[in-house]
Parts: structure tokens; sequence; C-alpha cells
């Protein structure tokens, strides 16, 4: 009888170190979206899902963004990811701490060697692009031509329009 108390009190004490682990606050919430911008630890998110605001006075597309800290260092700029995570300072990019991050994998499309994480990384590195706070609009593979078409949206002009970039996709 001894023993089972002893078990059951060692399957409890798991249980609960197990809730209060850092991965599993159950207070986090998450967003997925692209890495549009890294500066050391700090990561920019930008939700690839836009919200319209425009019934109540707002804008049409709203692309919510936030910079993350304590981003594990093998994330580039491109990739699409999760991100779990606590409170956010009120801002324009918001401002959080990353209690997890995980890269969501990306298929390629037929014909293509790259995904679509890995065409966006070509293009925010390159110098065809100035730094700047974008959101992606659309990323599109054109297998005929052998190239991706990405149209990024500078959130920092609500009246602006996507601007298109090719991508080689080599």
């Amino acid at each position: 009888m001894k023993k089972w108390y002893l078990l059951m009190l060692l399957v409890l004490m798991a249980l609960l170190v197990g809730c209060n682990s850092k991965n599993e606050n159950p207070d986090s919430q998450s967003m997925t979206g692209y890495v549009m911008d890294k500066e050391g630890e700090r990561i920019l998110i930008v939700d690839d899902d836009t919200q319209d605001f425009s019934s109540i006075g707002g804008v049409k597309e709203f692309y919510n963004a936030i910079w993350f800290s304590e981003a594990p260092s093998e994330i580039k700029e491109g990739d699409f990811v999760e991100v779990w995570f606590d409170m956010v300072a009120e801002s324009f990019p918001g401002q959080s701490q990353a209690i997890k991050v995980e890269v969501v994998k990306q298929e390629k499309p037929k014909g293509a060697d790259l995904t679509k994480s890995e065409a966006l990384h070509k293009l925010l590195t390159s110098d065809e692009i100035k730094k700047d706070l974008y959101g992606v609009s659309s990323i599109k593979y054109n297998e005929k031509e052998d190239t991706w078409n990405i149209a990024l949206k500078n959130l920092l002009d609500d009246t602006s329009k996507p601007v298109s970039f090719t991508v080689v996709d080599n």
C-alpha cells in the first residue's frame, strides 16, 4: 500500500512539473507568421493573415507584427514560424518575449528548388530591398518561368499598394 501511495505521489509531482514547464504555459498565446527581420536574439514576426478593421474606421488590411526577444539563433529571416508568448507591449510593432519558437515545415511546389520561406529569405537578405516594416501580401511560384513572385506591403503606409519582387528559384 505504501508503494502505491509513493507511486501516485511521484506521478502527481511529474504532472505538476510538466504543466508548469516553460513550453506548456496555459496562459500563453501563439501567432504564426514570417520572420521579416532579425536583430541579434530578436525577431520580427509579421502575421501572414490580415485583419479588416474598415468597418470600425480602421485599415482594411492590418498585419499584426511583434518583435520577440530570446529567439533561438537558428531562426532566420524568411522562416515561417509559430511563436508562443505571454504579454505584449502595446506598440506597433508590439514587443514580447518568446516562450517557444517552432519553424513550420513547408513543402516545395512542383518544379521548385526553394520553399516559400527560402524564396522570402533570398529576397529579404538581398540588396534589392531596403530595411522597412513589411508584411507578405503574397508569395507564388511560377513554374513556367522558374521564379517566385513576392508582394510585400509597407506596414507604415496604409495607403501604399504591395510592391512586387521576382526571385529566381535556384
